[in-house]
């Protein structure tokens, strides 16, 4: 498994020289990368959403292990109350140790901590960098939202931290994975939207929403944009991360 490397040409005097365009990281789970046309792509928004234990981290940590196998560095913002660790070496198959050499977590605690985090992101990558997931965006910013007079100010706030990822992919070919947390939704009676939809919809490139589904370990990926026939995809959760078939003990998270 590797980074699958695009070259685009330009001439210079009687030479030509490669430039560099998209990098693929496959997660190495066939159901996932065909979903996402091969894998992440540099230069990418990928949100992800979906309820709570519906495996949002297990996947984003599927491609944090990805990278890791292959040496390529990834910076992990983590606003949840429990650490990614543990799971990431169920998954990986190897202790944190030998894992942190291409790996930087970073745990906000605040809503405007997680604004610092974000602006000096590029300070804390390591050489090698080419992927970060935030882990997730909305959290602590929902928990600032009881006082009704600054939420205008952390709406924008939002805005703006979620444009500066997309602009740190873009101009540092980055692969970027937001994961977001959910709401009932007004339209959709039982159904759910993922929090500040139109503002992270705004700066997302892939946009995936991830449902239980009726077996065990069961969970329904679906690809809302960009949208077209194969857009759908079922994963299972098991102890070792995801799996397109049911294995062993299912995980929640």
């Amino acid at each position: 498994m590797a980074f699958l490397l695009s070259y685009a040409y330009q001439r210079e005097g009687n030479n030509q020289k490669p430039v560099k365009g998209d990098l693929i990281l496959p997660s190495g789970v066939s159901v996932l990368d065909r979903l996402l046309n091969g894998g992440l792509s540099t230069g990418r928004f990928t949100h992800i959403y979906g309820e709570a234990a519906s495996g949002k981290t297990t996947i984003a940590l599927q491609f944090v292990s990805a990278a890791c196998r292959i040496g390529v560095g990834t910076v992990y913002v983590n606003s949840e109350a429990t650490s990614p660790v543990e799971r990431l070496e169920q998954i990986a198959g190897k202790s944190f140790s030998e894992l942190e050499e291409n790996l930087r977590i970073l745990a906000p605690k605040s809503f405007s901590e997680q604004g610092t985090v974000v602006d000096d992101i590029e300070l804390y990558a390591r050489e090698g960098t080419r992927l970060v997931v935030v882990d997730t965006l909305t959290r602590l910013y929902r928990a600032v939202l009881d006082d009704k007079k600054t939420n205008y100010a952390n709406h924008r706030e939002l805005n703006r931290q979620a444009g500066i990822l997309k602009g740190l992919a873009v101009h540092n070919d980055l692969a970027l994975v937001v994961l977001n947390q959910v709401r009932g939704s007004l339209n959709d009676m039982g159904g759910f939207e993922p929090v500040a939809k139109n503002v992270i919809d705004y700066w997302s490139d892939y946009v995936f929403k991830v449902r239980l589904g009726k077996a065990t370990g069961q969970r329904v990926l679906e690809r809302t944009r960009p949208k077209d026939a194969a857009n759908t995809g079922v994963l299972y959760l098991t102890d070792r991360g995801l799996a397109v078939t049911r294995k062993s003990k299912e995980k929640d998270k």
